[in-house]
């Protein structure tokens, strides 16, 4: 009985599945090389049809494969806008080393520049309002409250000496910025509880006449900083400006630490123009004037910017993108899909600051298809080798070998690059798929992408050191052997060599509200938006491909399609004897199928 190979080459993976007659006797899969479509890619879909002959000991009599139309699946990372705040500006927030406790305001004191004569007991009203509102001068005043600067090189313990000193003569310094790593071992030899925030870039000061500085313990909110009426207040803003300060305040949400600065009045943006602010925190954005053109798309004939494009992209149907734009260039798509982590963290009410503001895009371009895919491989395997079936066609027909799959079922075959929706009467290929969900796992956890795509696959735990570990759901267990030292106090998964420790930054309960609402807002959201523009009815739904083996995605499809859709994932060839391939090789066992199928 003649042996049918069905060749599936994909964007991430090659699989290639055996039939005879009715019969599936294996498959197997590789990482397909080069672009799919290729000669690489073919090559590497020949060696892997002859790795399968020898394990299953049979000899493969002929071939089937689709025409290959690579897919390109680019990932744009772009920093959020900052938002409109007049005089105001973030400098700093979330830094991981500060010193002390409390909240000031005052004008900034260089550490390394002559201290200007003062009169006694004259503070400005602003940061006189501020400062008896954080605590009580415990001296006269000599001069104007006062937030002391560190630059960088001047040394922990000279700062130290020279801040001591200020603070016995009266002068009411009482916050620090430092622009080495040295806040903790300021705050730790004055003799008051200060205020210490260090990693500041120091050059975005320039034009500060007043700089608000607050440090909560962590894991507290900011009181002042986070307050529009107060912060305006002990800035003495105008009721024009009660805007700006609720903007940024909006932007502090959930940090513990941060700095802003207040301009003199002197323009609209006050005495900021010109500044170069590009403090450590993600919060804070670069000046307006020195950014690089935003990405946009066009769409419907429009163009629009890429951010504003985040938002709408949920509702358009997909085909309405068909164009991508940077400073480089518009390149041609048939669609595209973006996903803004900064709303993902609202979503999930996760902590701000925790996901990043990164904007992720997945564009789809087809390429051009002229190369002849069958007759190379044909030369390649020196077998006969046919293109029958498209490869959307060949996975419908290999995922409705499933166990109780209903013939007029859709087929949602989940790749790398794309979510395909197969219907009896029409298919979608929409931009946005497993790749995508792994960029934005990394961006979210700035991890490598090798690392994202474990990380992202299910539940995880937290090391609490030796063999102890914190499960999701708050459990407490421990560990087969003791996990590496290194690890300790980590998020981790199980990776291709034992526990794989990726975070320190998020809870295990918190990582898993996150996760969850990525994995809806890449699969989820675009499966909805690929059915929508389908339009077909949904007797079944039958999951095919890689990412179709998250436990986690099922649950997630269920919540996000009506309540009376039946979904399964596909158990593919459980109806031609011998063992089921899975969620995988739905394309692999059509195309081997179309022999019988077209006759």
């Amino acid at each position: 009985m003649t042996v049918t190979a069905g060749v599936d080459v994909g964007n991430a993976t090659t699989e290639v599945a055996f039939l005879a007659g009715d019969r599936l006797l294996g498959a197997d899969r590789v990482a397909t090389r080069g672009r799919k479509g290729s000669v690489d890619s073919l090559r590497g879909a020949a060696a892997l049809v002859r790795r399968l002959e020898r394990r299953l000991g049979c000899r493969a009599g002929e071939a089937r494969v689709a025409p290959l139309r690579a897919v390109d699946t680019t990932t744009l990372t772009i920093p959020a806008a900052p938002p409109t705040t007049g005089r105001l500006r973030l400098l700093a927030a979330g830094v991981t080393t500060p010193g002390g406790t409390g909240a000031w305001v005052g004008e900034p004191l260089w550490l390394d520049r002559p201290l200007p004569p003062v009169s006694p007991g004259v503070p400005s009203s602003a940061g006189g309002a501020a400062l008896t509102a954080s605590r009580p001068a415990a001296a006269p005043a000599a001069g104007p409250p006062a937030v002391a600067i560190v630059p960088a090189g001047f040394g922990y313990a000279r700062a130290a000496e020279r801040l001591r000193a200020l603070l016995s003569a009266g002068v009411p310094v009482g916050a620090v910025l430092a622009g080495g790593d040295e806040g903790v071992l300021i705050s730790n030899r004055l003799n008051a509880s200060l205020p210490v925030i260090d990693q500041v870039n120091l050059a975005a000061l320039r034009g500060a006449q007043l700089i608000a500085v607050e440090v909560r313990r962590p894991g507290e909110p900011l009181t002042l900083l986070a307050d529009p009426v107060a912060l305006a207040a002990a800035f003495s803003l105008s009721g024009s400006e009660a805007g700006d300060a609720a903007a940024l305040c909006r932007t502090l949400v959930d940090f513990s630490n941060a700095v802003v600065g207040c301009a003199a009045r002197a323009g609209p943006a006050g005495a900021w123009a010109g500044s170069a602010l590009a403090g450590p925190a993600a919060a804070a954005g670069r000046e307006r004037p020195g950014e690089p053109e935003e990405p946009w798309v066009v769409a419907a004939g429009e163009r629009i910017g890429l951010r504003l494009a985040c938002a709408r992209a949920q509702g358009w149907p997909v085909g309405t993108a068909r164009a991508l734009g940077t400073p480089e260039g518009e390149m041609e798509v048939d669609d595209r899909f973006a996903l803004d982590l900064a709303a993902v963290a609202d979503a999930a009410t996760a902590r701000r600051g925790s996901l990043g503001s990164a904007a992720l895009v997945a564009s789809l371009r087809r390429m051009a298809d002229g190369a002849d895919h069958a007759g190379t491989l044909a030369g390649l395997l020196d077998l006969p080798v046919h293109s029958v079936l498209t490869e959307p066609a060949a996975a419908r027909l290999g995922a409705l070998t499933t166990p109780g799959a209903r013939p007029d079922a859709v087929v949602v075959d989940l790749g790398a690059g794309t979510v395909d929706v197969i219907a009896p009467d029409g298919e979608v290929v929409a931009a946005g798929a497993g790749g995508l969900l792994t960029a934005a796992v990394a961006e979210t956890l700035g991890i490598p992408r090798a690392a994202a795509d474990w990380v992202k696959r299910g539940p995880c735990l937290r090391v609490d050191g030796g063999q102890r570990f914190e499960a999701e759901d708050g459990s407490r267990g421990f560990l087969d052997r003791p996990a590496p030292s290194s690890a300790a106090g980590m998020l981790a998964v199980r990776g291709p060599a034992g526990l794989l420790p990726f975070d320190r930054r998020h809870s295990p309960a918190e990582w898993r509200a996150i996760r969850l609402r990525l994995k809806e807002a890449v699969l989820a959201v675009n499966l909805r938006r690929a059915l929508n523009t389908l339009g077909a009815a949904l007797p079944q739904v039958l999951i095919v491909g890689g990412p179709a083996g998250d436990d986690e995605l099922l649950g997630v499809v269920l919540r996000s399609l009506p309540g009376d859709v039946p979904v399964g994932r596909a158990s593919v060839g459980g109806t031609l004897g011998g063992a089921p391939a899975g969620h995988r090789y739905a394309a692999a066992v059509g195309l081997a199928m179309a022999q019988r199928a077209t006759g």
